[in-house]
């Protein structure tokens, strides 16, 4: 259950980490 909780935070850490990047690289496309 607790090995649950932290591998569902670390997926959302990622997505946020993903989600910046994602904004960066648009920033450079543009």
């Amino acid at each position: 259950m607790n090995n649950e909780k932290i591998e569902n935070q670390r997926k959302d850490e990622e997505e946020k980490v993903a989600e910046e990047m994602f904004k960066k690289v648009r920033l450079y496309m543009a």
